[in-house]
This record gives structure tokens, sequence and C-alpha cells, in this order.
């Protein structure tokens, strides 16, 4: 069985860039194959098929990162069902660097240091920031606050379930429809404050509940139902204009073309 480390260079800066490159020379220097992904946000997005590719059931893994359930959640999103390999998760954000090598260590013991390392990298295809909202399901009920909330087509309710299906069209830095969810569903991978928004595994529940309830209250005006109405209102209006302008845009272009 063979051994394989895959870490996420995070996009972002949640993650020092002096720790990944301490991090990553060590791997190197410990001549261990590992897969370098360039910001795992992303790639769960545009390159599923080459992220899938690095996962094979003869393999154990390691995938160090960020929180282990926002891996997992990013993982899934990309179609890998971490449960059906043998995947073992390091948190960046609670392990420091010392005991990540010990880890690392002691999973590659017996490791052939004679065998020259396979070292892989998966870069996202798109210039993009990667900042949009991964569902936790196990917390999910599928109120669709948060679908009523978005303005901008990022969630869909189809089916009884909520789906993440215009990642592309989330607002860089708002995390507003997490801030209301009632179950504290929705994780932004990127949101530097971290807690349970920032996907942290461990969630304080009582404290939720009550930041929950002060940002009804700051966002909506403490009359949710109202303000959702009004909001879905206000989307329809803006997909109408969006439809309205591109038409436009369309039109203008045939008619250069047949000049």
């Amino acid at each position: 069985m063979g051994k394989k480390i895959v870490f996420c260079n995070c996009g972002s800066e949640r993650i020092e860039p002096e720790r990944l490159r301490a991090i990553e020379k060590k791997f190197i220097d410990d001549n261990v194959d590992f897969v370098k992904i360039s910001d795992l946000c992303a790639v769960s997005v545009h390159n599923k098929e080459q992220l899938r590719s690095i996962f094979n059931r003869n393999n154990e893994y390691i995938i160090a990162g960020c929180h282990s359930r926002t891996l997992k959640l990013l993982l899934e999103k990309a179609g890998i069902e971490p449960d059906n390999y043998s995947c073992k998760f390091i948190n960046f954000f609670e392990s420091d660097n010392e005991e990540i090598f010990r880890e690392t260590s002691s999973f590659i013991k017996g490791y052939d240091p004679d065998q020259k390392a396979v070292i892989e990298e998966i870069r996202n295809s798109q210039d993009w920031i990667s900042w949009f909202p991964v569902i936790d399901y196990s917390r999910c009920t599928s109120c669709g606050q948060c679908a009523d909330f978005c303005l901008f087509g990022v969630y869909e309710k189809n089916e009884g379930k909520i789906n993440v299906i215009n990642p592309v069209g989330c607002k860089n830095n708002c995390p507003a429809c997490a801030r209301i969810c009632p179950q504290t569903a929705i994780i932004f991978p990127k949101y530097k404050p971290g807690g349970a928004i920032g996907g942290s595994d461990i969630i304080d529940e009582i404290s939720e509940q009550k930041r929950q309830a002060e940002d009804i209250n700051t966002f909506l005006d403490g009359d949710i139902y109202s303000a959702l109405e009004q909001r879905k209102k206000k989307r329809k209006s803006i997909i109408r204009e969006e439809a309205m302008n591109k038409a436009i845009q369309e039109r203008l272009s045939a008619l250069n073309n047949n000049k």
C-alpha cells in the first residue's frame, strides 16, 4: 500500500506562507510522495477531475490543511468521499510544525528512502479568489433561509435539498448567509475570524445561537420572515435585470457581426 501526503497551500492568508514553505521543504527533505494543492477551495470547483485522479484505494493518505470538517466537505464537493479511503486529517490551525512533522514522519515510517519521491502539484485553473460557501449537510435542515437571503443566485433549493450551484457568484468577504443560518451549517473556508463560520471542528452551540440572534437583528431588523420575503423579490429583480443586460449585449454583438 502506497503512502501519500496531500496538503493545501491555502490560497488565502489564513495560514502563514512561511509555515507552508517550511512544511513543503520538510516533505521534500523526507523524500516522500506528496501532492501540493495550490488552493483546495478553488480546485474543488474548477479542477475536480484532476483532484479525483490522485485518490486510489490502494493508498493511505494524510490530508493536511485547515479544519478537518472543511477539508472533508471540499473533497466531497469534488466528488471524493473521504470515508471510502484510508485518510488521516491534519489541521494546521491546531498543530504546530513540530507536531505536523511528527505525524508525517510516523506516517512514512518504513518508506523506502532510496525510492525517489513523486511530487505533484494541482493548480487552480481559474484566476479566482475562491470565496464561496460550503454546506455541512450533517447540520443543514434545508430550511432555505440561505437561498432566500442571497441576492446573487449562489444557492438553489431542489427536491428538498439546498445546493451551492453558483460559487463564483458569491460576493467576496460576505459571509452574511452563514451568519443567519439557524443550524450553523454554512462554512466559508476563507473566513479569517474562524469559528463555526470558518469551519471549526468544535462548535460552541450556545455562543453561536446568541451570535445568530444578534446578527439577525442587525441584518434583518429582527423580522426575519418579512426581510427574507423582500430579499426574494429583490433577487428576482436583479435576475431580470441581468437577463435583460445579457440580451442587449447579445443583440449588439449580433448587429456588429452582421455589418
